[in-house]
């Protein structure tokens, strides 16, 4: 299907507003300036050609309405009807081809006019090789008061991110701590079942001591009534699956931090580490922890509960909506509740994750650069309040299930406490207080009505209000615990780790290092190799490379 231009009669109706193109920068010659009018309503008067580097995958496309695809949907046209730009994909590609595509791009030092990275190492490369715009002015000048706001919530964690030499070389997506802290999720239908109560005081927040007394509690009276019941389980092949067990030591898994003196440390070689697994050791050997640990993948942990096994998992609030919610479809009694864990001194350890891993790039070469921060606007500012009545096409595609790939830009802007906002909305349209219509984001509204669809029989989930529940427990039971009962404790110890590109001992030896450490973890949580393994190991992964690489990052970060 062709595009829709916009009609003739537009032109008639201009103002004699010119915008000037500013001067390339980032390693690329000078272009001359190039002057623009727009209309009174703010669309260019003659038609924008911007190409673009699309991340494109089959799941996505198969959600568009039948005639429409990722260069001509609802998105495009809005954006066509308010900028008068059309929108011309150089390439379309998902996964790995995506990733292959990037690589070309860097190598031919040729970008289209915009595009998304979805890897800081390849961001890292295109400045370096001077193929990138210098948007800081360019963000300045046309990025709106909302925007910049969301920007700014972050305290320059995430533009920092984007920023080289003082200059904002990408507009960086965000992460608004999407997956922190970590929850320990209990089957809550049987705690019930059992007369169980790990929480008696109510403010979802519990102990290591307190998980190990419901999973024993679980296994010994084999409450699932099958073959046998599994107390809690952790995938075998990925060590950051325990990240909640370190941080209820005080400690973290895989994350780089910096020390007092300026010099960086692993987190996994910290003492607080060592507890963790000596403590999933103990666990183990009693029999509460899955006797499989080892060779367990995180498919298999998803079919144990789906098989009515498993009594025990953690994961970040949003686990209801693709994980939990499976285990629902087919086992309806299935109920969860969710809660933070506490240190031994009453304290939650979590930490802020990336503030960004995607990068809207701009190349050198692009005459109309503003278009990218135009069209950011209209999507996470515009968009972002739209309603059925000021952009129908768009939030019935929304509705109807529609994948985000849709957008021309692959990541997210959302303000830092977008989780709070999520749960303060949600509560307020099941208190009465407001409508799903008046919720402030498009997503909530339709996630806002399942939840009420869901309300009006909460026993008897139907195949039409599974979606209902699962935003129940995600936004509510979830961002309960994690948000609202945290807040409300005051009891939250944050800490801000460094997230560097890939340095050059990293990408010889990064590979062996994961497979010594995920090779202790299993060894030392099954018995197999002592707890004093650990140091053995820590020295190991020093000897491998891991000095080499923490004295790069150091130096990467001192720059």
């Amino acid at each position: 299907m062709r595009k829709i231009s916009r009609r003739s009669f537009l032109k008639a109706a201009t103002v004699a507003c010119a915008l000037t193109a500013l001067t390339a920068c980032g390693g690329g010659d000078e272009s001359a300036a190039v002057s623009v009018a727009k209309d009174e309503n703010g669309a260019y008067v003659d038609t924008l050609t911007i190409t673009l580097g699309r991340f494109a995958e089959p799941s996505a496309a198969a959600l568009f309405p039948e005639g429409q695809t990722f260069e001509d949907n609802a998105y495009t046209r809005y954006i066509e009807s308010k900028l008068n730009v059309d929108l011309v994909d150089s390439f379309e590609a998902g996964g790995d081809a995506y990733t292959n595509q990037l690589a070309t791009c860097v190598a031919s030092g040729e970008l289209p006019d915009i595009l998304t990275v979805n890897s800081y190492d390849t961001f890292v490369q295109m400045v370096n090789n001077g193929l990138t715009y210098d948007l800081t002015d360019v963000y300045e000048e046309y990025a709106s008061d909302y925007i910049k706001s969301l920007y700014d919530s972050y305290d320059g964690r995430c533009l920092g991110m984007a920023t080289f030499d003082g200059r904002l070389m990408g507009i960086p997506g965000t992460n608004p701590d999407n997956s922190v802290p970590v929850l320990c999720w209990m089957r809550k239908d049987w705690l019930d079942k059992l007369g169980i109560n790990p929480d008696p005081d109510g403010d979802l927040c519990i102990t290591l001591d307190d998980i190990a007394a419901v999973a024993k509690a679980f296994v010994d009276a084999n409450v699932s009534g099958g073959n046998r019941t599994v107390g809690m389980a952790f995938s075998g092949n990925d060590i950051a699956d325990a990240m909640c067990i370190a941080n209820a030591m005080g400690g973290y898994i895989d994350r780089w931090i910096e020390n007092p003196d300026g010099t960086m440390s692993w987190s996994t070689l910290a003492p607080e580490v060592k507890a963790a697994w000596a403590k999933m050791n103990e666990w183990y050997e009693e029999g509460i922890l899955d006797p499989q640990f080892g060779t367990r993948t995180t498919e298999d942990i998803n079919a144990m509960m789906i098989n009515n096994e498993l009594g025990i998992v953690f994961g970040a609030w949003h686990i209801p909506d693709w994980r939990l919610s499976s285990v629902k479809a087919l086992v309806p009694e299935a109920e969860y509740i969710a809660y933070t864990v506490a240190d031994d001194n009453g304290i939650v350890h979590t930490y802020h994750e990336n503030a960004s891993d995607r990068f809207l790039v701009v190349s050198k070469d692009c005459k109309y650069p503003q278009v990218a921060v135009e069209i950011l606007n209209i999507l996470y500012d515009d968009l972002a309040r739209a309603t059925a009545e000021t952009a129908p096409d768009v939030i019935a595609y929304i509705n109807a299930g529609g994948h985000n790939e849709g957008r021309p830009y692959y990541m997210e802007v959302l303000p830092s406490n977008n989780p709070s906002i999520y749960y303060t909305e949600h509560m307020a349209v099941i208190n009465g207080e407001m409508t799903p219509e008046e919720t402030t984001i498009a997503e909530n509204r339709g996630s806002s009505q399942a939840i009420l669809d869901y309300l009006k029989d909460p026993q008897n989930v139907t195949e039409k209000t599974l979606g209902g529940w699962h935003f129940y427990e995600s936004r509510i039971i979830g961002l309960g615990a994690s948000i609202e009962a945290l807040e409300k404790n005051g009891n939250a110890e944050w800490i801000t780790p460094k997230y560097p590109p890939t340095t050059p001992t990293s990408e010889q030896k990064k590979a062996t290092l994961d497979k010594t450490e995920l090779q202790a973890y299993v060894a030392i949580v099954t018995g197999a190799q002592p707890i004093d393994y650990f140091d053995t190991f820590v020295s190991e992964w020093k000897r491998l490379g891991g000095d080499a690489i923490a004295q790069e990052v150091q130096e990467y970060f001192a720059q």
